[in-house]
């Protein structure tokens, strides 16, 4: 373990103020609409007090992934219309999108690769959530899916200058990347992510995803399902070269996790076949 590394990385952490924020609103709104009893116009009251926000949003809501064939001229109609936990995914991409959306050295990601990853990811896991006719989670799966490679935008700066120290490490052991980013630098991308989002005030199901999307059985039982899928639909992701930087090649799938989630072989082959519309769908949101 790099020592100096090591602290510099507690540094971060430890002063809240140098980890990435997003605008109250998304926070609030993630937090509202966990409340299955929250009131449709108080969160649309939420959303318009940032007008900067409200007109993204409105944008978003008449895109093509979104819309369902009706303009949305207004945060209230786009509740009405399109439900609030499709609302609070649209404010999740309006939000996210500055910090997401950004070269990220370390881990040898261009502009933007980030970003259409986390979107596939997304995209998929709702997919894999509605096959397994778990409506219930999809929004949940869907939002974990955009921020679960969050801690990367941090720990990026510290990667690149251990990279070949991790790569060693893993090559000489045959642990996953982000194992030997912990051995190396005594974190990984996961536990700088749920640093992030204990920042941001986000429910503790989010807080999972991020922290667990690699290694889902160590995921809080009640947490596991959720965490399995986003972590299936990652892998998927990362096989299929979407989003894939110098860590791609050393993640593997968790075969628990796929039991867990109840695939089978048939339908697993589907979600490989459905990613040529999830990387359009994507695009329709980028």
């Amino acid at each position: 373990m790099q020592t100096t590394i090591q602290q510099r990385i507690e540094s971060v952490i430890n002063n809240i103020e140098s980890l990435p924020s997003i605008p109250v609103v998304a926070s609030q709104v993630v937090r509202m609409v966990s409340d299955p009893d929250v009131p449709f116009k108080s969160v649309a009251e939420e959303i318009a007090k940032d007008q900067a926000i409200t007109t993204n949003i409105l944008k978003l809501c008449n895109s093509a992934y979104f819309n369902r064939g009706k303009e949305i001229s207004s945060i209230e109609r786009a509740v009405v219309t399109l439900g609030l936990k499709e609302v609070k995914d649209i404010v999740m991409v309006v939000t996210t999108k500055t910090i997401l959306d950004k070269e990220i050295m370390g881990y040898s990601l261009e502009k933007g690769e980030l970003w259409k990853h986390g979107l596939a990811v997304a995209i998929l896991s709702k997919r894999i959530a509605l096959m397994k006719k778990k409506k219930e989670i999809a929004d949940i799966t869907f939002t974990g899916g955009i921020i679960h490679d969050v801690g990367k935008t941090v720990l990026a700066m510290f990667v690149q200058k251990t990279f070949q120290d991790i790569l060693s490490f893993v090559e000489n052991t045959g642990v996953t990347f982000q194992e030997a980013e912990k051995e190396i630098m005594g974190y990984d991308h996961q536990i700088i992510g749920e640093n992030i989002l204990t920042k941001w005030q986000f429910p503790p199901v989010l807080n999972a995803i991020v922290r667990y999307h690699h290694n889902p059985n160590d995921a809080p039982e009640e947490f596991k399902l959720i965490v399995s899928i986003v972590h299936i639909a990652n892998v998927i992701c990362l096989m299929a070269g979407i989003g894939i930087g110098s860590d791609g090649l050393y993640h593997e799938m968790n075969e628990t996790a796929i039991k867990r989630a109840g695939l089978n072989d048939r339908e697993l082959e589907q979600l490989y076949s459905y990613l040529p519309d999830v990387l359009g769908q994507a695009a329709e949101i980028l």
